[in-house]
């Protein structure tokens, strides 16, 4: 018998392709959030420091209030931007992630064609051998009569 042949192969994999491509692009977009939430936590932290040393010295000019308080603005607004980044990314994940499952979604239906359309060559490759040594076996005890 030929060997297994299943003619949407080279379909299969590459919606395999498109699957992992997908799954790739999510995991860039969780680790792009991810960035935007540590950038959040280190100016965050660092504002804190910076306000607790400024507010630790013994003496404090006007001056330096107000250059405190523009550098916490800063902060704050620099945190503020981050999180906008990240909640777009969070939209960017959400979308994604409907497209990772589109995508495995469509690879698994060619995988499970697949998976058919081997059994059922394997039955008959199963019954073409039983047919065969059945064959041989008839062909072998007509020689001995």
């Amino acid at each position: 018998m030929k060997r297994f042949d299943f003619p949407l192969e080279r379909v299969r994999r590459w919606r395999a392709e498109q699957a992992n491509l997908q799954e790739l692009k999510l995991r860039q977009f969780i680790a792009a959030k991810e960035g935007f939430e540590a950038a959040k936590r280190e100016a965050g932290a660092e504002g804190r420091r910076v306000q607790e040393e400024v507010l630790a010295r013994p003496r404090l000019e006007g001056r330096e209030l107000q250059t405190l308080d523009a550098y916490l603005a800063h902060v704050q607004s620099h945190i503020a931007d981050l999180d906008g980044r990240a909640r777009q990314c969070e939209a960017q994940i959400v979308k994604q992630r409907q497209r990772v499952m589109e995508a495995r979604r469509q690879f698994e239906l060619l995988d499970r064609l697949r998976a058919a359309a081997l059994a059922e060559w394997q039955a008959a490759s199963n019954k073409e051998q039983e047919d065969l040594a059945a064959e041989l076996f008839l062909a072998k005890s007509r020689r001995n009569l």
